[in-house]
């Protein structure tokens, strides 16, 4: 097995992947809002939302290999009306497999490089279970900061109603 990482924008080509990697965190981690239910999506559809991105400067979506297998993913998303098009929204998971290697900083660094090249994305934002203290502390680390609290933002793994934070980095 390959213990190379390589991060790239993921193609049409990486649906199958992809999608088998999102049901997959679905059901492994309880703090992304992705859930047990899974992508939703067939490989056609992927294909063709993996198309649409890669003609758009403010959205992206870069994947992160171990050998063959996916092993994490970061997720731009951005409105295509000029008003808002500079606010993107950011997505992130790593396999459970995975996790404690670094992955997502890779991830971030080769995001936030995409998108000063960019140059159009100027407000950068998240969400986050005011609980996931690790993932608070890797967006402070990237410059991310608090921009409020969502009570009741989300439920956890028991139903319970939890609080969520808000967050945003600038460019």
């Amino acid at each position: 097995m390959s213990t190379e990482l390589l991060i790239c924008e993921a193609t049409p080509e990486d649906s199958i992947k992809l999608i088998a990697f999102l049901n997959q965190v679905g059901k492994e981690s309880h703090f992304l809002t992705l859930d047990e239910a899974g992508i939703l999506m067939s490989p056609t559809q992927m294909q063709d939302y993996l198309t649409q991105i890669l003609t758009k400067d403010n959205n992206a979506y870069f994947l992160a290999f171990i050998g063959q297998e996916i092993a994490g993913v970061l997720h731009i998303t951005a409105d295509f009306h000029y008003r808002i098009r500079h606010i993107g929204d950011i997505f992130i998971a790593v396999s459970s497999k995975f996790q404690g290697y670094g992955i997502a900083s890779f991830l971030f660094e080769d995001a936030l490089e995409w998108i000063e090249e960019m140059d159009v994305i100027k407000r950068l934002e998240l969400t986050v279970q005011k609980r996931n203290k690790a993932a608070i502390h890797l967006y402070e680390k990237f410059g991310f900061e608090l921009e409020t609290v969502q009570k009741y933002g989300a439920r956890d793994e028991h139903g319970q109603l939890i609080d969520v934070y808000q967050m945003v980095k600038f460019f």
